[in-house]
């Protein structure tokens, strides 16, 4: 390398001695090669270390971005962790819409969050949106193919706009995770019967023998023994009954049966005697398991007072044997119904049977969708207990397992008690 020094010229050897401009036997001696790989060499190392330096900085400033955006998504996951809580605690008091929109600002924080959506499904459902609740199970979904919750709560909003075969694809998409959901084993065995096909009936042409089989769909109401009678020529007299019609229709099957030398027709008869025999296979028994409840009770629906006699013999403290696992929510507003109808206006007590309806499996789930006229008959039985039972704790414990909201409407505001919704969001 030159420099200027003193006018003369002065070059810097490969050892750092400096060779003045005029000492020409060291300039013999120098190595002019030597001296160029060496001024290349720092040339290179300068542009290295610049190199690295740059590269340094670039990787500063990569990492600050880094964490710039990991502290953010920290920051957004916590403020959806926030909102959802928050959304739960309006869920358990029964704020369903304050609940909602607690969910959406989840969603806003995070919206690959399947759980938010399930539980905003939730909320919407208790609110009866079914259509949105579908459509946020179905994000849900997407986002978690495998979240059962979100398969049942869609599956019941289905079920709310009477979309059979969609809840039912459901329910049985919640048994392919779920062998043993008692919910769905239930659903799906009803619906399949409500689904099954009904053959059309055919008529048969007069004196058409052939193709005998049933096609007439099957009948609702009770099979009867009827008594076959031989007629003979001579009773079908031509001659004007001697009886009135009110005269018939007050006779017992045994004055009916002898009314032959009377000279009324047989045919008026045999209908009279069927009449008799239908009205007695109504069901009296006490039930011994929810099969013959069922059975019984489907066949008493159309006699109300019947229905009643027959709820009213059975104790109530056998309703969890007698039930098990299989209580449905029809089922249950039909007994609570009767209660309301028959027990009240008759002064009959009421607390034993809404008690142990509630230490039933799947209590919960039945009373869970209630309509505005089944929260009025619960809350118009739950005063009555009240006013018929000295057990305060037994009605508070009453009112929370039916989830009664507003008790200054049921003449129930004396009674304090922390709200305790039975059905739960997941947390």
């Amino acid at each position: 390398m030159k420099e200027c020094v003193g006018g003369m010229d002065v070059v810097e050897g490969g050892k750092g001695e400096k060779i003045r401009g005029y000492d020409y036997r060291a300039w013999d001696k120098f190595d002019v090669d030597a001296a160029i790989k060496e001024i290349d060499g720092d040339a290179n190392k300068m542009r290295i270390e610049e190199d690295n330096r740059e590269e340094e900085e670039e990787e500063e400033g990569s990492t600050d971005e880094e964490e710039m955006s990991r502290l953010e998504e920290e920051k957004r996951q916590q403020l959806a962790v926030y909102h959802k809580e928050k959304g739960n605690e309006f869920f358990k008091q029964g704020k369903w819409e304050e609940a909602v929109e607690c969910y959406t600002k989840g969603l806003q924080q995070d919206a690959l969050n399947a759980v938010l959506f399930a539980n905003r499904a939730m909320a919407l459902l208790k609110l009866q949106k079914y259509a949105a609740a579908i459509a946020d199970c179905d994000c849900s979904i997407e986002l978690d193919d495998t979240y059962t919750k979100a398969y049942l709560r869609r599956a019941t909003a289905h079920l709310k706009l009477d979309h059979k075969e969609d809840a039912l694809a459901d329910f049985n998409k919640v048994l392919e995770f779920e062998p043993e959901n008692k919910l769905a084993l239930t659903t799906v065995k009803k619906l399949e019967v409500e689904l099954e096909p009904v053959e059309e009936y055919t008529p048969r042409k007069p004196g058409d023998i052939t193709n005998m089989k049933r096609t007439l769909p099957p009948s609702d109401k009770p099979m009867v023994r009827i008594q076959i009678i031989d007629i003979s020529p001579e009773d079908f007299d031509t001659k004007p009954a001697k009886k009135g019609i009110e005269e018939i229709s007050s006779k017992t099957e045994s004055e009916v049966s002898d009314t032959k030398s009377e000279n009324v027709p047989a045919v008026t008869k045999r209908k009279e005697v069927v009449s008799v025999v239908e009205f007695e296979t109504l069901p009296t028994r006490i039930p011994m398991n929810y099969l013959q409840f069922q059975t019984d009770t489907r066949k008493l629906r159309s006699h109300p007072e019947k229905l009643f006699e027959y709820i009213k013999q059975i104790d109530p403290d056998i309703y969890p044997k007698l039930f098990q696992d299989s209580l449905e929510a029809d089922t249950l507003f039909m007994i609570l119904d009767t209660l309301n109808q028959f027990y009240i206006p008759n002064r009959l007590p009421v607390y034993s049977e809404l008690y142990y309806l509630t230490k039933v499996k799947r209590f919960d789930m039945a009373v869970m969708f209630k309509t505005e006229r089944q929260q009025l008959t619960i809350g118009q039985l739950v005063q009555y207990a009240a006013e018929t039972v000295d057990d305060k704790l037994g009605i508070i414990g009453l009112i929370k397992a039916y989830n009664i909201l507003d008790l200054s409407k049921y003449k129930l505001n004396n009674v304090q008690v922390e709200q305790q919704p039975q059905d739960e969001v997941e947390i």
